[in-house]
Formats: C-alpha cells, sequence, structure tokens
C-alpha cells in the first residue's frame, strides 16, 4: 500500500474516532459547540471513505467510459466535501443565532473541557502527520484532508479556550452569561473556519470548469516550452493548459517557419518526445499533446 493510501485510511479511523467522541461528550455535556465537532467529523468521515476510492481511480488509466481518465473526479470530491462542510456550518450557525436570541442554553463545561484536550492534541497530532504525507507525495486530496484536520483542530482548541471561560465563570458574579457560552462560541468559530470550505469550493469548481492554473505557473510552463523549442525552426506557439486534481494537461498548436522541412514523420515524433520529456520533468508533471500546424489560423 503506497503512502498515500496509508495516510487516507489514518484518516478514516481518527475521523471515525472523533464522530463518536464529540457525539458522546455533546450528550454528557449539552454543548452545540462539541455538536459541531461531532458532526465536522462525521462528514469527513463519510468523505474520507469515498477519497481512498477515487485515489485509486486517478491513478488507473483511461477506459471506454472515461476516456481522459478520472483526473476530475479529484475536484468534483473536493467540491462536494466544501459543500457539506458549509452545510454544517450553516445549520450550526443558525442554531447558535436562535439560542443567543432564547436566553442561550446550559451547559456543563467540566465534561467539555475533558474533551476539548482529547480532541484538539488528537486532531493536532494528524493534522501534522497528514501535512508530512502530503508534502511527500503532493496529493490535492491529501491537501484538502490537512486543511480539515487543521480546522478540526482549531475547532477543539477554542471549545477548550471558551469552556475554560466558562469554568471560571461557572461560580463568579458573571455567571449569568454561562447560557450564552456555548453559542456565542459556535458563532466564532463558524466565522473563523468558514473561509477553507468556501475556498475548496471555488478551486474544486474552477478544475471542474476547465480553468487554467495560476497565472504565475502559466508563466513558468511558457518559458519552459520556449526553451525546450528554441533550437527548432518555429515561428510561434500557443499553449493551453488546465488544471484537474493532480492531473495538469498541456494543448500545444506549434506554428513552424515556411522554410521547415522534414523528411520523416519521426523527426516529428524526436520533436513530440523531446518537449514532452522535458515537460513532464517539471513537478507536478505534465501530461503534453502537440500539433505543429504551417496555417497560423489552425492554432
Amino acid at each position: 500500500m503506497d503512502l498515500e493510501q496509508r495516510a487516507l485510511r489514518r484518516s478514516v479511523w481518527g475521523n471515525l474516532f472523533f464522530a463518536a467522541l464529540g457525539f458522546g461528550f455533546a450528550a454528557s455535556s449539552q454543548s452545540e459547540a462539541i455538536l459541531l465537532d461531532g458532526f465536522f467529523s462525521l462528514v469527513a468521515f463519510l468523505m474520507s471513505v469515498l477519497t481512498i476510492r477515487v485515489a485509486k481511480l486517478v491513478q488507473g488509466p483511461a477506459d471506454d467510459w472515461f476516456h481522459f481518465g478520472y483526473a476530475a473526479f479529484e475536484p468534483m470530491l473536493n467540491t462536494v466535501k466544501g459543500l457539506l462542510l458549509l452545510g454544517v456550518c450553516g445549520f450550526s450557525l443558525a442554531s447558535a443565532i436562535k439560542a443567543l436570541l432564547n436566553e442561550g442554553r446550559p451547559l456543563n463545561p467540566g465534561w467539555a473541557l475533558v474533551y476539548a484536550v482529547v480532541a484538539a492534541s488528537g486532531a493536532g497530532l494528524l493534522a501534522v502527520l497528514q501535512n508530512r504525507a502530503a508534502k511527500k507525495t503532493r496529493s490535492p486530496l491529501l491537501e484538502v484532508d490537512v486543511k480539515n484536520w487543521k480546522v478540526d483542530a482549531l475547532l477543539s482548541a477554542g471549545v477548550g479556550v471558551a469552556f475554560l471561560a466558562a469554568f471560571v465563570l461557572k461560580d463568579s458574579q458573571w455567571s449569568y452569561f454561562l447560557p450564552y457560552v456555548d453559542p456565542a462560541l459556535v458563532t466564532l468559530l463558524v466565522a473563523i473556519m468558514i473561509r477553507d470550505p468556501i475556498k475548496i469550493v471555488i478551486e474544486g469548481v474552477g478544475e471542474l470548469l476547465a480553468v487554467a492554473p495560476e497565472k504565475s505557473m502559466q508563466d513558468e510552463v511558457r518559458q519552459q516550452f520556449a526553451d525546450l523549442v528554441a533550437d527548432y525552426p518555429v515561428d510561434r506557439f500557443n499553449l493551453r493548459m488546465l488544471k484537474a486534481g493532480r492531473a495538469h494537461y498541456l494543448l500545444v498548436h506549434v506554428v513552424v517557419k515556411p522554410d521547415f522541412r522534414l523528411e520523416r514523420v519521426t523527426e516529428l515524433d524526436d520533436m513530440r518526445r523531446r518537449i514532452s520529456d522535458g515537460m513532464k520533468e517539471r513537478h507536478p508533471p505534465w501530461e503534453v499533446d502537440v500539433v505543429f500546424v504551417a496555417d497560423e489560423s489552425l492554432a
């Protein structure tokens, strides 16, 4: 089993554990902030199971159903994951606002503190482990998984800080504010964490719509391609790029000069091979199709 698969399976079991932990402690502490954390882990668990399957598909060959392979499944999965997380955030925010407008809700800060220490430590450890795997594999699926664990650790740490304050308030003259701690915390956590799922959705939808990579990457690819064809009688070239998950595609129309002459088709193949090999030295590697034309209007 490769590193990506091991890391994804670790995430599955981790999310299942923290979902059960969150639901259990939410019942004992009557905390909706912990319930939000539990739902977050449950969504992550369900998506992690699908992620293992998608990771295998995108590494496999094209077939009769998908002639260009399964690369688009990665941004599709990440988009769904981002939308589900936005749904959890929206549901939790609506519930928190309702509680704030109706004199808060009861809370047992003692159990909440125990949960926060365990959950924040565990999620933080998994974020570190998954980040190491993501850097080694350059897997977009693991990169999103790292964001999930960071958000989960942030949620749990926020729960801990707020409930520590609630524990102090419990026997003080400000105990009146205790019922408002949990809904206020949920509102704050949603405001902090909502940026990541929004970013995941925007990036995923962009890749599904075949948006071009960021401009800096486009400039680097154009420069490298220009260097690769510098020794050939090339008049100009037109590059079209797209990114879908870990797959990067490059379609090139090369306009040759009027005096361009070839004795054999294999010479064109040699040029294509040199260009393709040069682009595949980049990380991530690029899939390249090169078309030679003499008529500029065909480019």
